[in-house]
Parts: structure tokens; C-alpha cells; sequence
């Protein structure tokens, strides 16, 4: 895989005395904000059709274009900067006729792009990811669910989800629905690991991911159309 540009963002220090499977032990019934977690902002762009991604304290992270129609063109293209003028870092991409997708760590543009898979599992709304971590490239799986026990800082609401390592069962992220309290706010990341920025980028294109599928659901239910 080729380099490409990722925004840093603020990273909390973690307590030496504390491991990440310590600081990630949780109680699905509890939601709550871990130590050493960080949080992103998700607003809506260009009426409810595009994401923005902020960090904790408002700097600007990514902007996701959402493309419904445009043969060819991603359904989300991940900008790292605060318009799609920014550079593009990843890209998901809805395979016709079929719940699952593909993942672009790069630009479409770049031969040697990264593709990852993001797969529904049969009879369920989960889906899951592998992704190369560290130096060495080892392959980790991780698993989006639906939840309604796990929020961000004791909210709980319909539409939140949660992401676990497959195999440790380790809380990793977590996606907070704001539902109708505001027009322009979307929801919240919380990320509770720090395995680098292409780590958090994937789970920002996934996690978006999922949430685009249920607009365009709610959007072909109510008769509406999607965007370009």
C-alpha cells in the first residue's frame, strides 16, 4: 500500500499502567465514555446528502461526498480535509445487487489502491471488515452490530452501533445517533483504541457506510430520491 495524506488528530495520552484491553472492558448493558477514548463529530453537508467529520474540538477532519447516481463514482468518498477538495484517502463502494461493499484505502485514481471487503453475515445486520495493523501487517477482523446498550458518555438510542474486535471482543468504536435533536448534527464517533490514522479512517468510511445504506432505505421508503 502507497502513503497518503491523513490528518492527525488529538490523541489522548493512556496511563502506563493501563493496557487497551483494560481501558475496553465494558459491560454491554452500560454505556460509557472509556478513558483514553476519543470522540468525533459527524454533521450533515449539502442538505442531509454529504458527512462532516470533526473532531472533539470542532477541527475539522473529513468531508464524505455521498453519490447515489454517478455511474462509476464511489457511494462515499472520503476527503481528509474540511471540503471535497481535500485529498482522497478512502472510498467505499455498495456492490449492485448485493448487501455487501468494497473499501478503498487510497484515491481510485492511484493503481496501487488497498481493497478491503465489508461483508453483511447472513440473517443478521452486522457486518465486518479485516484490515493489516502495525508493522508487521497483521490481519485483524472487526465487527459492526446494531446496538441499543451501547452509547457514548450514557446516551442510549435507537441507531447506535458498536464495533468489536472479532476475535477479543474488545470494545473498539462506537457510533452515536443524534436523532431529531438537531438538523445540522448527525451523530458521534467514539474511538476507544489507537491503532493509527488509516485505522480510524476505515472506521469512519464503514461506519458511514452503514449509515448511508439506512438513508437511502428511509429515502426509497419515503418515496425521496438520493443524492448525485
Amino acid at each position: 500500500m502507497t502513503s497518503h495524506p491523513y490528518l492527525e488528530v488529538e490523541k489522548p495520552s493512556r496511563p502506563a499502567s493501563q493496557s487497551s484491553a483494560e481501558l475496553s472492558t465494558y459491560s454491554d448493558t452500560t454505556a460509557t465514555t472509556l478513558q483514553g477514548s476519543r470522540l468525533f463529530h459527524v454533521h450533515h453537508q449539502r442538505r442531509k446528502l454529504d458527512f462532516a467529520i470533526s473532531t472533539e474540538s470542532k477541527i475539522p477532519l473529513a468531508y464524505v461526498r455521498c453519490s447515489s447516481f454517478t455511474i462509476g463514482k464511489p457511494d462515499l468518498t472520503y476527503h481528509a480535509g474540511a471540503t471535497e477538495d481535500a485529498p482522497i484517502t478512502a472510498v467505499c463502494k455498495f456492490i449492485n445487487f448485493s448487501r455487501h461493499c468494497k473499501v478503498g484505502l487510497g484515491d481510485p485514481a492511484d493503481p496501487n489502491i488497498a481493497w478491503e471487503d465489508l461483508i453483511r453475515h447472513k440473517l443478521t445486520t452486522h457486518y465486518r471488515f479485516e484490515i493489516s495493523l502495525g508493522d508487521a501487517g497483521e490481519r485483524r477482523a472487526f465487527v459492526w452490530k446494531r446496538t441499543n446498550s451501547v452509547g457514548i458518555g450514557g446516551k442510549r438510542r435507537r441507531g447506535n452501533f458498536k464495533l468489536l474486535d472479532e476475535c477479543s471482543g474488545e470494545l473498539v468504536a462506537v457510533y452515536l445517533n443524534n436523532g431529531a435533536k438537531s438538523w445540522s448534527k448527525c451523530g458521534k464517533f467514539q474511538i476507544n483504541v489507537d491503532y493509527g490514522g488509516v485505522f480510524d479512517t476505515v472506521v469512519f468510511i464503514t461506519g458511514l457506510a452503514l449509515l448511508e445504506k439506512e438513508r437511502r432505505r428511509a429515502r426509497s421508503q419515503s418515496g425521496g430520491g438520493g443524492g448525485d
